[in-house]
């Protein structure tokens, strides 16, 4: 989308991201369709049908902050750091997608406590302080 001037653009933006952030699709559809303006409409056509095939993708941030969800990848990034990027990434190391896979599935039992689980299935089969496998081999799939 390209706005005929740089504070429409800004006013169009303002409004396009607040609302989105609140998980307000149907008035940003809206609001492409009827306020804006455009120097470029295959453009302005293109962010519709984008919004209009994700919209129920898009996340409602305030909703989900209100319910106590946390907002960001930060979690998730810092632990593919600590089971991936931690092990695998070190100076000269390659690692085949097999290979890759088998050690992260060998990390996350370890920092799972499912070492002993993993590799003496039958003896932890009888111990009642130890949880199913299953998750583990599951991320496996």
């Amino acid at each position: 989308m390209i706005a005929p001037t740089k504070a429409e653009k800004v006013t169009y933006l303002k409004f396009i991201f607040y609302h989105l952030g609140h998980g307000q699709t149907e008035a940003v559809l809206d609001y492409l369709k009827t306020v804006v303006k455009t120097k470029n409409p295959e453009k302005l056509a293109e962010l519709i049908g984008y919004i209009e095939k994700h919209k129920s993708e898009i996340i409602d941030y305030q909703r989900r902050q209100q319910a106590g969800k946390v907002i960001g990848s930060g979690r998730i990034e810092k632990g593919c750091d600590q089971v991936i990027g931690h092990r695998q990434k070190k100076k000269g190391m390659r690692w085949s997608e097999v290979g890759s896979k088998s050690l992260g599935i060998l990390k996350v039992a370890e920092l799972n406590n499912k070492w002993w689980e993993l590799w003496f299935a039958n003896e932890a089969a009888n111990d009642p302080n130890i949880n199913g496998i299953h998750t583990i081999l599951a991320l496996a799939s």
